[in-house]
């Protein structure tokens, strides 16, 4: 089926970003390309397929003028050069090279350690792949064992000397100068094929930036502390806070065996406390339960145990105050609740009263 130019200006603009303009014209490495890096690098590249769409489209659909234009210029010479795509097998392999090395826990990567032997085997092929990817869009394809034997060949040498960049940098060179062809004719895939390669890479993409953000990024708390965000992740799955979440997913899980899907959202809604009421009630250490008499006294008795006068060092009293605005807030909330339940009880009563007579 012809692919339509319209259609893919559409998409272009809806789904540029995203390659679904590529996707649509079967140009998968293209598409993967496009998402991976916001659009071609931040929106150029999709700016400049502003004006190659029509070839692309031609392209496609085996139009038969392009198709002998194109026969005519594969039997003349190779591929020339494009200072676009060897731009962009710059960026693919640079960006690829480094999610590699920064998705890797830092006690791998750290001078001196015993394992930068994994950093020396999976870079190396973390560019190659980038290159490879770039060097294979379209009619073109660019040797992936050129790619590799240079990457690797030359990033070691540049080890400590921003290796990475150097290693594209040559790698790319080499394939442009000895690994480049034709691609006489394109394999056809369905469409569930190309989806299920698609969504693996995809997946592998997104696997390396969880990585890098695990195990190498940081968190600063309030008191300006930096703490790894690895370490966050593993105490937060040991704090009350996550222990109600966990008690949550169960008392939902044990509404719905009795009652089922019918009430089930107004139970989520109700645990996600909309009021603030739970919250309050924790703040002041109160039950459920807990009558009106109850809630006053605790409000009095909280109000003057936190008041800040109360406090003379400047951190204490600091501390002090947030807790007392703190306590004062969960007073109003619970106050504010009990009078709208208060008035809606009463005229529930004065309905059914009414009702009655």
């Amino acid at each position: 089926m012809a692919k339509s130019l319209v259609i893919a200006y559409v998409l272009w603009f809806f789904g540029g970003w995203f390659g679904l303009h590529h996707f649509y014209l079967r140009r998968d490495r293209h598409a993967f390309i496009w998402w991976s890096t916001c659009g071609g690098v931040f929106g150029i590249g999709w700016l400049r397929d502003l004006c190659q769409l029509p070839e692309y489209v031609r392209d496609v659909n085996e139009d038969k003028d392009y198709m002998e234009e194109l026969t005519a210029r594969m039997r003349k010479a190779g591929p020339k050069y494009s200072t676009w795509r060897f731009g962009g097998e710059m960026v693919m392999g640079i960006l690829l090279g480094c999610l590699v090395h920064s998705a890797l826990p830092e006690e791998l990567t750290a001078d001196g350690s015993p394992y930068q032997k994994i950093v020396l085997l999976l870079c190396p092929l973390g560019v190659a792949i980038g290159i490879h990817l770039v060097g294979n869009v379209g009619r073109e394809m660019a040797s992936f064992k050129v790619a590799v034997v240079t990457a690797y060949l030359t990033y070691p040498v540049f080890f400590n000397l921003n290796g990475i960049t150097y290693s594209t940098l040559f790698s790319a060179i080499a394939v442009n100068w000895k690994g480049r062809s034709w691609r006489r004719s394109k394999r056809k895939s369905g469409l569930c094929r190309r989806i299920s390669i698609l969504g693996l890479c995809g997946t592998l993409y997104l696997i390396l930036w969880g990585s890098t953000l695990y195990y190498n990024s940081y968190v600063t708390t309030k008191d300006g502390e930096v703490v790894k965000l690895r370490d966050a992740v593993q105490n937060f799955f040991k704090s009350p806070a996550w222990a109600e979440t966990k008690q949550t997913f169960k008392d939902l899980y044990a509404f719905y065996q009795i009652h089922g899907f019918g009430r089930i959202w107004e139970q989520i809604v109700e645990s996600m406390d909309p009021q603030g009421e739970s919250n309050a009630r924790r703040v002041l250490g109160l039950t459920d339960s807990a009558t009106q008499e109850e809630i006053t006294s605790a409000c009095r008795k909280l109000s003057r145990q936190w008041h800040p006068d109360k406090q003379k060092d400047h951190k204490a009293k600091k501390k002090a105050q947030e807790k007392f605005i703190e306590i004062r807030k969960s007073c109003d909330v619970l106050s504010d609740i009990s009078i709208k339940r208060s008035e809606r009880n009463k005229s529930r009563s004065q309905t059914k009263d009414r009702t009655e007579f």
